[in-house]
């Protein structure tokens, strides 16, 4: 495994090799790496005007507490500016996802300031790829608008955080953050010090806790004293760059890679060609994530926005797409419940088995394979559905150059 690590990082580190802005050591994680810094972000908020903070990322965002005490600290420390938030996180929901949505969920409603939170939830799908898109497409929307990293941390990464070094996705993370200049803070390390002062016990349960903080209940989730250690570290952090860099636009770099995720975007279903038996999904009742900007995001308006059903094996559809890369929003369920066929420009059919993680119905999405750049029709059909189950898709998700 280390073997393999270390190639991966050489692997990085080639790729980016003559283009960054940057070299921190990517294998390793700090505090604080300032890069380019946040000023246009500060400057509004000394000058007391209208800021809105944008957030994304997973559940540790969605329904974290750290981001609603980092705006209660901002409100505080910069009482002249009129601050607001937009919560565009979503539980189980990773860069890939977010790459396709940040138009319709945060950037529509004009964020100065972006905080990225996915190094738990798979940063590195598709090596960086994803996440490198996220940063160019804020700066295609308004490139005066600021964008920091934080790293928050789960059970599997404490013994790499504990020495210092870089972990899970953020491998893939750090090369984009070098290469664009992007602030990164890393909450991780605090939890690990408290943890071997014995100030801190990292899961309830993990051992008896008399006089110490518990950082969560499940390992991955701080509850709200864990949460304390991600805002103080947030603001010691900004406090001690708020005065840095220079005000003025943020350029996009030329890509790390091919097929960066820049131009990855959500496409209503009403776009495919249906069969007979399809009906529309009721989402009465259901909160589009656009309704309230400060509240927790779930359920499946959040992944549909719109959507249609069949309990009718051999029912289909077929959409016309450009790009490289097609995702679907759907009802996953356990594992061999329900099963499409999916045939892709008249080639070999394939069965897909849209079994969940948990093996119950949860709207979520998933991807295709990567194809050739271009223009591509592909068609899905029901080819399995257990007594009582139906096949639900809602938009699709299209990445292209």
């Amino acid at each position: 495994m280390k073997s393999l690590f270390t190639f991966i990082i050489c692997l990085i580190a080639l790729t980016v090799t003559g283009q960054n802005k940057y070299n921190f050591d990517t294998t390793k994680t700090e505090e604080l790496r300032v890069r380019d810094g946040l000023p246009n972000f500060f400057k509004k908020l000394k000058e007391g005007k209208n800021v809105t903070i944008g957030y994304i990322g997973g559940s540790i965002t969605n329904g974290g507490l750290w981001r609603a005490k980092s705006l209660e600290w901002f409100k505080s420390e910069y009482p002249k500016a009129t601050i607001s938030q937009v919560n565009a996180a979503i539980g189980g929901t990773g860069p890939d996802y977010g790459a396709c949505r940040i138009q319709n969920h945060l950037l529509q409603h004009n964020p100065d300031m972006v905080f990225i939170e996915y190094r738990v939830n798979n940063g590195g799908v598709y090596q960086g790829r994803a996440f490198e898109g996220l940063i160019s497409q804020i700066w295609k929307h308004n490139p005066t608008t600021e964008i920091c990293i934080v790293y928050t941390i789960a059970q599997w990464m404490k013994n790499d955080i504990q020495k210092g070094k870089q972990t899970s996705a953020g491998i893939w993370m750090e090369p984009v953050a070098n290469h664009y200049g992007i602030t990164s803070i890393e909450f991780g390390l605090e939890v690990m010090k408290q943890l071997k002062a014995g100030k801190l016990v990292f899961k309830k349960g993990d051992s008896p806790a008399d006089g110490k903080i518990i950082f969560s209940k499940d390992g991955v989730h701080p509850i709200e004293a864990g949460h304390d250690i991600y805002r103080d570290v947030l603001v010691r952090s900004l406090k001690s760059i708020e005065n840095y860099g220079v005000v003025g636009v943020n350029k996009i770099p030329s890509p790390t890679r091919e097929n960066v995720f820049s131009n990855a975007k959500m496409v209503p279903v009403t776009e495919a060609k249906f069969s007979t038996n399809w009906e529309s999904v009721d989402l009465s009742g259901e909160v589009d994530i656009n309704d309230d900007l400060t509240d927790k995001n779930n359920g499946a308006k959040t992944l549909y926005n719109k959507a249609f059903q069949t309990s009718k094996v051999g029912a289909s559809f077929t959409f016309k797409w450009e790009g490289f890369l097609l995702g679907l929003t759907t009802l996953l369920d356990k594992k061999g419940a329900i099963q499409i066929e999916v045939t892709t420009d008249g080639g070999a059919p394939k069965i897909v088995d849209l079994k969940s993680r948990k093996g119950s119905p949860r709207p979520k999405y998933f991807f295709l394979n990567e194809l050739k750049d271009g223009s591509h029709i592909t068609t899905i059909k029901v080819v399995k559905l257990e007594p009582e189950k139906v096949f639900q898709v809602g938009q699709f998700l299209v990445v292209d150059n």
